[in-house]
């Protein structure tokens, strides 16, 4: 536990101008995880090739997908519009993607993939390796920075107490990192944005309950495009979000919406206007009034964002 007690007593400390020291610790706690580590003769190692390949993930998600500001440093930031400029430059994508996309780009030529990685290799060797192990001006020897093979060095014991306490030190990073940046951005669900920011796929949550909620309770004559008002068949059936789905990070009853296969292509990326805040705002006061005598989860769901004028106040913010 002392071992720990040090890695965290780093993360606590962290000052909040940038999450550099964050994304390096979240970084070697999954590479652990991932097995992406060396026995070598003074202890185990693990490679900062490794390790910001996973920092250039949750930056991309966070900073691209998201659009959440890491705070006023605007290194990181400009390597990630780097990439995204090189990205849909190239591709015909118009709309926001998660980062494994990207790296597919990325690796479609090897030469500008380890270019970008050079690049953050040199950000958190220079700017974030040597400075991770100070705390209030003590070095703690948490680990040997060998800068010749750009590399960690851990003592063995000092990887199994990491992976012992896992889980404590990712609840932590993922907190203080949410608690930071909720001083830059407003925006919803910051702690999910920052916890999701480390999956390798984007999790999407299967939503045929909400479109089976809907046919039954509003959809009463047949199922009708939200924008278009055309009947559709069921198989040209599209559940969608109204406010983006980057921008809200969940799937809510509340946010969603029928629409035709080709409607949702067209709009996707779009912002909503006031006006379809307005009218969804409607469907779900009709909705809510259909269903308030059951006890489906559903109906608190609309109860809370009725009362709470939820997407008012998330098209506001989505508004800037």
């Amino acid at each position: 536990m002392e071992y720990v007690q040090k890695f965290i007593k780093v993360i606590e400390s962290i000052e909040h101008d940038n999450t550099y020291k964050l994304a390096f610790a979240r970084a070697i706690l999954e590479c652990i995880e991932a097995k992406e580590i060396e026995e070598v003769e003074d202890g185990i190692a693990i490679y900062q090739y490794n390790i910001v390949q996973k920092v250039m993930k949750y930056y991309w998600n966070l900073l691209d997908f998201f659009g959440l500001s890491q705070g006023p440093s605007s290194v990181l930031e400009a390597r990630i519009q780097e990439i995204h400029d090189e990205f849909y430059g190239h591709t015909n994508v118009t709309y926001k993607v998660w980062y494994d996309k990207v790296e597919s780009f990325l690796k479609r030529n090897p030469v500008r993939f380890e270019r970008q990685v050079k690049k953050f290799i040199t950000i958190f060797t220079k700017g974030v390796a040597a400075k991770f192990r100070v705390h209030r001006k003590e070095k703690l020897e948490l680990f040997e920075l060998d800068l010749q093979l750009k590399r960690l060095v851990f003592a063995p014991e000092a990887i199994a107490s990491l992976q012992q306490h896992d889980g404590l030190v990712h609840q932590l990073i993922d907190y203080r990192w949410a608690l930071l940046i909720e001083e830059y951005n407003k925006a919803p669900n910051v702690i999910r944005k920052v916890i999701g920011s480390k999956e390798d796929k984007i999790r999407r949550q299967n939503l045929i309950k909400y479109r089976n909620l809907l046919l039954q309770y509003d959809h009463l004559h047949g199922a009708t495009d939200f924008f278009t008002n055309e009947h559709l068949d069921l198989d040209d059936i599209s559940l969608e979000h109204l406010i983006p789905f980057h921008f809200i990070y969940g799937c809510d009853i509340w946010n969603l919406i029928i629409v035709s296969k080709e409607t949702a292509k067209e709009r996707r990326g779009i912002t909503p206007t006031e006006a379809d805040i307005t009218r969804l705002e409607e469907r779900n006061q009709r909705l809510f009034d259909a269903i308030k005598q059951t006890k489906l989860q559903a109906r608190f769901d609309l109860e809370n964002a009725i009362e709470n004028h939820l997407l008012k106040r998330y098209y506001i913010d989505l508004k800037g």
